[in-house]
């Protein structure tokens, strides 16, 4: 499929290129960057006043610069003066995918398309029917018959929510249709399963718990559990047992006596004294390791989110303050820590800025976030929303407080995704990207400032429709004061909260990042109370939240600090910013461990920013800081977390604790 997209848009031919595109062909991150490698940018805006705004600021176009005007509407309706001087393409999922019935393909994520182009064509033209079990077989790795078995199903939906994107609704609706006829599932919550990776975990987590239950005689929780997976006889679920271990998904749970159960089950159960961490460190490392032996420089985001995901639950067990790991198992995290900043550079070279022109169905960068937003509430999936940015926190840090908050709160709903915030990782940058839905290129006038935010949220959803009274910017301090009155207001409907308790954090940490999350386990039981509150009220008003951050953070050690007098324009410990390369060049020969960083699509095309290389930082020399700016996943991974309410209580039959065997 990429070859036969590419030939569309040979490079060095066409200074502007039109291309009505109504499917979403060209959001295929491999598709982008092979674009981006032949030289071409893109612009994709619906807003005609932005779309002008982009077309202006991408010029002088050439052969050498060529230009991409993208549209989802007829090309006649685009600027006449563009349609008349452009080179005219239409594109069409149905002419790549002549034998598969076209409403569901077009149903696919860019993601999953991908995954169907690397699928071998059906023999035969398919009708709907047809073509929704092919997608199943060759995209999600769905075989009806081997599903019906429950060891099957559970190894398939651990693989099938490692992905990113959920099924279509036309194909998750047949396969549930299918499963539903198996006997072994009439008490399962199988809608559930399939929608939600938290209600799968919660299931196996149970399920285990359960069994440890019954074989033990020890109770282990108050609640009464149905007791469906069959894992004493099924050796097939047993065989399992490993994988839902690496995955996350099963975590081992105490015993008194381990002894009394066999040994296959010994790996997810632990003795009264034994820390569970050192051993799931050693998984992650394994993890880990086996994903730097494959090519990462072209690996896909998806890839890169896995080994995004693994890495920020090794961080948080690398910096506990109560339970740190070993000698030997904090080497290998500087080790690797080392390897991977470097092939995730490498690979952000590439991916970046394609990614950065990819905002629907899908986001990928956090100024794709309030697009992200609206879509959904224009689909009328929810009216009021409300975006919480908790300003600092890491990707790493939602692995402890996501955990906690879906504890205690076991009527909210989580669901995730990854985005990449805006380099430099700063606020003034990356925080203004989030807020307004604008590259920082954008607002060029306010890069150094947070000061336009209330008026950038407003003039957002001012195109939405909204007044201005309707969409308030709130900024909270918890610790001092309540929330003002605008987050109760009846009037509204798109409200932004910005916190800034956990980025002060950050900046407080001089001893490092144990200090940090010392400080983070301490925020958890007091402050973060508070926001749980703030979210179940805007929850209880019938707001959909949508959590995020505008970038992580890292400790670094200092390598000294420039001396540039008024040449630089932001000094920053990880990031400093430019609008002069002969300033900004100057100062890298000073510092050779540095990147520079410049006209990536998304800055401003006279901004340079320089960055220290891996883990150092513009700072006193030695010097340990927490800080952000850079490049790495730590600072450029953040969560979007969508929380929603659901008064849904699974049913549950008892089983209770046997007795215990005198032998």
């Amino acid at each position: 499929m990429q070859a036969a997209v590419l030939a569309h848009f040979p490079p060095h031919i066409h200074p502007l290129t039109l291309a009505s595109d109504p499917d979403g062909v060209l959001t295929d991150e491999e598709v982008l960057t092979a674009l981006a490698e032949r030289g071409f940018k893109l612009v994709n805006e619906s807003d005609p006043i932005h779309l002008r705004h982009r077309v202006e600021q991408a010029r002088p176009w050439s052969t050498e610069r060529p230009l991409i005007v993208v549209t989802a509407g007829l090309l006649d309706q685009l600027p006449y003066d563009l349609w008349q001087q452009g080179h005219h393409v239409t594109l069409a999922l149905h002419t790549f995918f002549p034998d598969l019935a076209y409403p569901v393909v077009r149903a696919l994520t860019p993601a999953q398309r991908w995954r169907l182009s690397q699928a071998p064509p059906p023999p035969r033209r398919l009708g709907q029917r047809a073509t929704v079990e092919f997608l199943l077989c060759y995209v999600f790795a769905a075989d009806f018959d081997a599903l019906w078995q429950p060891a099957q199903l559970i190894a398939w939906l651990d693989q099938y929510h490692q992905q990113t994107d959920p099924m279509p609704s036309v194909l998750a609706d047949s396969l549930l249709a299918h499963l539903r006829k198996a006997p072994a599932y009439a008490d399962w919550l199988l809608d559930e399963l399939l929608a939600s990776r938290d209600a799968f975990t919660t299931f196996v987590r149970e399920q285990w718990r359960a069994y440890v239950q019954q074989q033990t005689g020890e109770l282990l929780k108050e609640e009464p559990v149905r007791y469906v997976l069959d894992f004493e006889t099924d050796h097939a679920l047993q065989d399992a047992l490993p994988c839902l271990m690496r995955s996350g998904t099963l975590e081992p749970v105490s015993v008194d006596q381990p002894d009394r159960l066999p040994n296959w089950a010994r790996p997810a159960v632990l003795a009264p004294d034994e820390d569970h961490r050192p051993r799931r460190a050693a998984e992650l490392l394994e993890i880990l390791l086996e994903s730097l032996d494959t090519p990462l420089a072209d690996a896909r985001w998806e890839q890169w989110q896995a080994i995004v995901r693994a890495w920020a639950e090794l961080t948080a067990l690398r910096y506990d303050p109560d339970n740190p790991l070993s000698s030997a198992q904090q080497k290998e995290c500087q080790r690797l820590q080392s390897r991977l900043d470097a092939a995730f550079l490498t690979w952000l070279r590439q991916r970046y800025a394609p990614l950065g022109s990819q905002r629907l169905p899908t986001p990928h960068h956090i100024h794709h976030v309030p697009h992200y937003i609206a879509y959904q509430r224009r689909q009328g999936w929810t009216d009021r929303v409300a975006l919480l940015i908790l300003d600092g926190m890491a990707l790493a840090d939602w692995t402890l407080i996501g955990p906690a908050w879906r504890a205690r709160h076991p009527d909210w709903r989580f669901e995730k995704h990854l985005l990449l915030a805006q380099v430099p990782t700063i606020t003034a940058v990356s925080r203004q990207a989030l807020v307004s839905g604008l590259r920082p290129a954008d607002f060029a006038a306010t890069l150094d400032t947070n000061r336009a935010e209330p008026g950038q949220w407003a003039a957002f959803w001012a195109g939405e429709g909204l007044p201005a009274d309707a969409c308030p910017h709130v900024r909270l301090a918890l610790d001092r004061d309540e929330p003002s009155s605008e987050v109760d207001s009846a009037r509204t409907r798109a409200l932004c909260l910005t916190d800034n308790k956990i980025d002060d954090m950050v900046h407080d940490a001089t001893l490092g990042s144990t200090d940090f999350y010392a400080s983070l386990h301490v925020w958890l039981e007091e402050y973060g109370r508070r926001v749980e509150k703030v979210i179940a009220g805007l929850l209880a008003r019938g707001f959909t939240v949508y959590l995020t951050s505008d970038h992580g953070h890292v400790e670094a050690r200092g390598l000294g600090q420039p001396s540039e007098g008024l040449t630089v324009d932001t000094r920053g410990k990880r990031a400093r910013i430019y609008s002069d390369r002969r300033a900004a060049t100057n100062v890298q020969e000073g510092f050779p461990q540095t990147i520079l960083w410049s006209q990536d699509s998304l800055l401003p095309d006279d901004v340079w920013v320089l960055m220290p290389q891996g883990r150092s930082a513009f700072a006193t020399f030695n010097e340990t800081v927490v800080t952000h700016g850079g490049p790495t996943l730590d600072e450029m991974v953040v969560p979007l977390v969508t929380i929603t309410q659901t008064s849904e209580v699974c049913q549950t039959s008892e089983v209770s604790p046997r007795e215990q065997d005198d032998g």
